[in-house]
């Protein structure tokens, strides 16, 4: 399960560093969550329903398709955090559908964010639902200023230094390829 903030085919961009092939090659049938882009009418979407209609209906796609009863599953990001989720609700209604979870840079305890709460604190947090309430939308733009500022020594200071400073043309990164 990729971040919604993310396309799935994350982890097959290329032949020589797919996450997609590695598993193949090993035996694996692999499924994969697209995430539809988020049209205005739908910004009243809530976390239970990525859950019900994202996490829960995939894994049940996968299993019927592929004949199992438990699938493997592997979420990264927020998408980790969703099908953490998913499988904590599943587990309180009794359902052992998943034989092995892997979760990658997913956070799960949220009592400790790090440096991420230099930018979220309780008042910002309650603006932003006020905004979802209405029907308000997490704009990519701010997302991305956000991880960036994360990172900054990578994901800014990087390249004003050398694209704008020393007149360098950014090396090609297929993980950057959208931004």
């Amino acid at each position: 399960v990729p971040p919604y903030i993310n396309k799935y085919y994350i982890l097959d961009l290329q032949p020589e560093n797919s996450f997609v092939r590695y598993a193949v090659e090993r035996g694996h049938t692999v499924f994969m969550v697209s995430w539809r882009n988020m049209p205005r009418e739908m910004g009243r979407a809530s976390w239970d329903d990525y859950l019900k209609q994202g996490v829960m209906q995939a894994l049940q796609v996968a299993a019927e398709a592929s004949g199992s009863d438990k699938v493997n599953a592997l979420g990264f990001c927020v998408g980790g955090t969703l099908l953490g989720s998913a499988l904590a609700v599943l587990r309180a209604r009794g359902s052992d559908a998943v034989a092995s979870l892997t979760l990658l840079a997913t956070m799960l305890d949220f009592s400790d964010t790090g440096e991420l709460s230099v930018f979220v604190d309780e008042a910002y947090v309650a603006k932003r639902e006020r905004d979802f309430a209405q029907g308000g939308l997490l704009h990519g733009r701010e997302l991305a200023l956000t991880f960036a500022s994360l990172r900054a020594n990578d994901l800014i200071w990087h390249y004003v230094v050398n694209n704008y400073l020393k007149g360098r043309t950014p090396e090609a990164f297929d993980l950057l390829y959208w931004n």
